[in-house]
């Protein structure tokens, strides 16, 4: 007689499951529009909730309950329908699947040692962890104008098998993860396929090039910032170890002629993600996943390596997907509290209540338009709602300052806001990858990085204002 499946395997199995159809649903929604299509989805983020909840220790559940606690208090006290709670469950859909399908990205990456052979190029200049951390803090940037948040996982992917096996992993996720998240970051301020650009630019109506050029100045600005603070920081922590990646290079490895082939699935993957958004004007969140799995297919097949991409959907769907629960019940919890606040009407509610404190303090609007972006992160509001939040009531802003000022003001609240607030996209991303929860990977590390910055913004925006 067959021997039963323990209730806790059962119900990661039933998690997987619910996944898959989650994904799976939300992908048919995009060219079938079909409403019964989003009620089976709401449903299935119920049974992934359900079952995390069960099998998943309470403590490491206690953000995602208050969030979702709080969503529930919110439909009560504005007496709204519940039904507010239930869009909500679809709300991160794309976030979900941007999350489950990024990590294709890595099996590309790993499956030869490309990185090893591109950062050889520079082994004699990469001697301090300084310099180390400027590499990945460029790349981060660099990647991320072209695929937005998607260059968050996939620049942590192209290093996370180069750490020394002497280096403990509180400096080398320190070193990881901060430059990813701050070169990223930096990218909203002038990256026209960033979301959250594109709404504000579309919000104050600001002319596209000068903002554009006054962001990137503020994001060298950043940048050079970010430099400075890490040193500051490995000093502060006392992690001021070897966090230089593993470069020895193994008999058995062959990197002639690596490069240019990493740098052609890079282009082929960057060009793809540019053409699937600017021409065949695909949400940058749907086209970043679907342009991953079609250039992975393509790289195994052009490399005969078929028997190790079956292998990979195996390991991914059998194991790899029913380690994502706690990542999912967060994201899932987000996207109640965000669709509570859309539904409802509190989140616009709530803006209001800013701008009288605004008023009230007596602060220069541009610095009150910063701050705002960054309290309503902190109610749990994030940067791209908040930008369509905002988009409506942009037009009279007092003062007389030119729309470009106006935008980059709200920009530089989103930049900072997408690494100190309690609950972001790019943070959920990276915790998603190195473990370690969403305070550590974001306030705890970067708060005095965002404090500066968030300093030398606001003087940088009052000083271009007056040109």
């Amino acid at each position: 007689m067959k021997k039963s499946l323990p209730i806790t395997q059962l119900l990661s199995t039933f998690f997987t499951v619910s996944l898959v159809l989650f994904i799976l649903l939300y992908l048919l929604s995009t060219i079938w529009e079909q409403p019964w299509l989003q009620e089976v989805q709401s449903y299935m983020a119920v049974f992934m909730l359900v079952t995390t909840f069960i099998v998943y220790p309470k403590k490491e559940l206690i953000l995602p309950l208050l969030l979702i606690s709080l969503s529930i208090f919110i439909v009560w006290m504005t007496a709204s329908s519940p039904i507010a709670l239930w869009k909500g469950l679809r709300e991160m859909n794309a976030i979900v699947t941007l999350v489950v399908l990024i990590g294709m990205v890595s099996w590309m990456i790993s499956h030869r040692p490309y990185v090893k052979a591109l950062m050889m190029i520079g082994k004699k200049r990469m001697t301090t962890p300084v310099r180390f951390y400027t590499l990945i803090a460029s790349l981060s940037h660099i990647i991320s104008s072209f695929m937005t948040v998607g260059g968050v996982p996939f620049t942590y992917q192209m290093f996370k098998h180069s750490k020394r096996p002497s280096v403990s992993s509180l400096p080398w996720d320190f070193t990881l993860s901060t430059a990813v998240i701050r070169g990223f970051s930096l990218t909203v301020l002038w990256t026209a396929v960033h979301p959250a650009f594109a709404y504000v630019i579309a919000g104050t109506d600001a002319p596209l090039f000068p903002t554009m050029i006054k962001g990137l100045g503020l994001a060298l600005i950043g940048i050079s910032l970010s430099i400075y603070i890490y040193r500051l920081q490995l000093g502060k922590k006392n992690v001021l170890v070897d966090v230089i990646p593993d470069l020895t290079i193994d008999a058995s490895e062959n990197l002639n002629g690596l490069v240019s082939k990493f740098l052609f699935w890079v282009s082929l993957l960057m060009g793809g993600i540019f053409i699937a958004t600017q021409w065949l004007m695909i949400d940058i969140l749907l086209a970043v996943p679907l342009v991953i799995v079609v250039v992975t297919t393509c790289y195994f097949i052009s490399n005969k390596a078929m028997k190790d991409y079956k292998q990979l959907w195996f390991q991914f769907i059998t194991t790899d997907l029913s380690k994502k629960k706690r990542e999912i019940f967060l994201m899932l919890s987000a996207g109640i509290l965000v669709g509570t606040l859309k539904e409802t009407g509190f989140g616009q509610e709530l803006f209001g209540q800013f701008l009288l404190i605004v008023d009230w303090l007596n602060l220069n609007i541009l610095i009150g338009l910063t701050l705002i972006v960054i309290l309503l992160g902190f109610c749990g509001f994030p940067p791209i709602p908040a930008m369509v939040l905002l988009s409506g009531i942009l037009v009279e802003i007092p003062g007389g300052y030119s729309t470009d000022i106006v935008a980059l003001s709200l920009l530089l609240g989103v930049s900072v806001t997408l690494y100190v607030a309690p609950v972001t996209v790019p943070l959920l991303l990276l915790s998603s990858m190195n473990g370690r929860s969403l305070t550590e990977n974001g306030f705890k590390w970067n708060i005095l990085f965002g404090v500066v910055f968030l300093i030398i913004g606001v003087l940088y925006v009052q000083v271009v204002s007056m040109l």
